[in-house]
């Protein structure tokens, strides 16, 4: 039976015919299983799957079929392999690395045309040859597409669930809620502290004089904001092994979640609005009543992070319209950010922190705006102005956070988080006295609204937890514990 095989093998590498629609098949269905292998959180919708198999593999097919046509009517028969050859490896550098990348320079160009010349300048004829390397390649990205459903498949769902009746509770006090959202927004310590190296305190001076509780401990469970607002608004830990039933953290944020059952259940209208569509990259079932952006307005073959929509009319607007009901506003705000994200281009952790600080500012006037309108026409509001993670200054980007750090330092600032509440009035401090994570973040809101200090037994861990993965961010350590420290030596989870 081996020889059997390999001698077919052997006849089909051989054999004169160039196989088109096979070697057309082999870069589509390679460029489909690395895509969705690496990507699957945010392209995991049956109108992803769709496109991505006409962009990636019918394009392929019919591309190559159709130089092949092409060749064999102008009679150039002995250069169809090696023109399939050229096209097959084109056609794969555009799909991994995009068209703007392999054409960005001269030099591409011209290496590109000088392998093409040696191709066919010696007759290589191996798209045949190719196209079976492509196969074997391709188990690489199936077998870890496999894994991914497997574990859609049999993933728990079991963290999702309250340990209380949290979700019947009935709020005794119905004030507008406004959650804004400054993603990476670094706590006071951080700032005041040896990496960043700001004083921030005349924003802080006027958060108080506009009646703001501040939260200077505050940091966040985990190190992303897809992570740290799914453990948010389930008032849960998920301990980044989250996903299920093809479910992912855009589905639980944006999605059917307890925060917002609860909101209404007590007759809010929910609000979600967002400079960039980042949160709806997957196309999620959005549970919100008003979202500001609409999945016919995000292109599919693009990352929701590149479509961006200014939101401050936008929210002037809702308010405007909706001041006979309960309002719940998430707003994401994608300023001060964090540092760079890849190695490749970053400036160095001195000139990041620069630019964060930079960043910083910008989000302070914002912050400023937006608060006094807010303040000016809804003024019996609750006003939560909270970051899902830090800033990662003191690194050279934020993507070598995703190992194991020791740094007690460098883990505050992948987690130390801005916190501010404007509450009203001084009731609250029976409430929030442990309120140091997201996690617990609405707990504490509901129990407050609802005066229920029953639900405050169930707090969660104020735990935070980091990858020491960054092939698998399942695989995570606890990195500060219930009391701040940093735990990295003792508690694996």
């Amino acid at each position: 039976m081996k020889l059997d095989i390999r001698q077919k093998l052997n006849v089909f590498l051989n054999t004169s015919n160039p196989y088109p629609v096979l070697s057309g098949f082999s870069v589509g269905f390679y460029a489909l299983a690395f895509h969705f292998s690496n990507n699957f959180d945010s392209v995991n919708s049956w109108e992803h799957l769709f496109f991505y198999t006409f962009y990636y593999i019918l394009i392929s097919i019919t591309t190559i079929f159709v130089l092949n046509k092409i060749l064999q009517k102008f009679k150039w028969d002995g250069f169809i392999p090696q023109f399939i050859t050229i096209l097959m490896l084109l056609l794969l550098s555009f799909y991994l690395f995009g068209v703007s990348n392999v054409l960005g320079s001269y030099k591409k160009i011209g290496l590109f045309l000088f392998l093409s010349f040696i191709v066919l300048a010696f007759k290589i004829k191996k798209n045949k040859h190719l196209a079976f390397f492509l196969f074997l390649m391709s188990a690489i990205p199936v077998y870890k597409l496999v894994k991914i459903v497997g574990l859609n498949l049999t993933n728990s769902t079991e963290w999702q669930n309250q340990p209380d009746n949290i979700l019947m509770c009935k709020f005794r006090r119905n004030p507008n809620i406004y959650y804004i959202q400054p993603d990476g927004y670094a706590n006071d310590i951080n700032l005041k502290g040896p990496l960043y190296r700001h004083d921030n305190s005349m924003f802080d001076n006027w958060l108080k004089e506009e009646k703001f509780t501040l939260y200077n401990d505050y940091r966040s469970n985990y190190e992303s904001t897809l992570f740290s607002n799914s453990s948010c608004f389930y008032m849960k830990h998920h301990f980044s092994n989250e996903f299920s039933n093809f479910e992912y953290a855009r589905d639980y944020i944006v999605g059917e979640n307890p925060v917002l059952k609860i909101f209404k259940s007590n007759n809010y209208k929910t609000f979600f609005i967002t400079e960039r569509a980042y949160l709806l990259s997957n196309r999620p079932n959005v549970f919100y009543d008003y979202c500001n952006f609409k999945c016919d307005e995000i292109p599919i073959y693009k990352d929701g992070w590149e479509i961006y929509k200014p939101i401050y009319e936008d929210i002037k607007n809702q308010i405007e319209r909706n001041k006979k009901t309960n309002n719940f506003f998430f707003i994401e705000k994608f300023k001060p950010g964090h540092i760079g994200v890849y190695k490749k281009g970053n400036l160095g952790a001195e000139k990041e922190r620069k630019e964060y600080i930079k960043k910083i500012k910008k989000a302070n006037d914002w912050l400023k705006i937006m608060v006094s309108y807010i303040r000016k026409n809804d003024p019996n509001s609750i006003i939560i102005i909270g970051a899902d993670h830090g800033g990662f200054v003191g690194f050279d980007y934020t993507l070598q956070a995703q190992d194991r750090i020791t740094d007690p330092k460098l883990l505050y600032s992948i987690f130390g988080a801005k916190l501010a509440i404007k509450w009203n009035d001084g009731k609250h401090a029976e409430f929030d006295r442990q309120l140091k994570t997201p996690v617990n973040l609405f707990r504490v809101l509901f129990s407050y609204l609802s005066e229920n200090k029953q639900l405050l037994k169930n707090l969660q861990p104020n735990t935070s937890y980091n990858c020491y993965d960054s092939s698998d961010f399942s695989k995570v350590y606890k990195a500060i514990d219930e009391n701040g420290s940093s735990a990295f030596l003792n508690s694996m989870k």
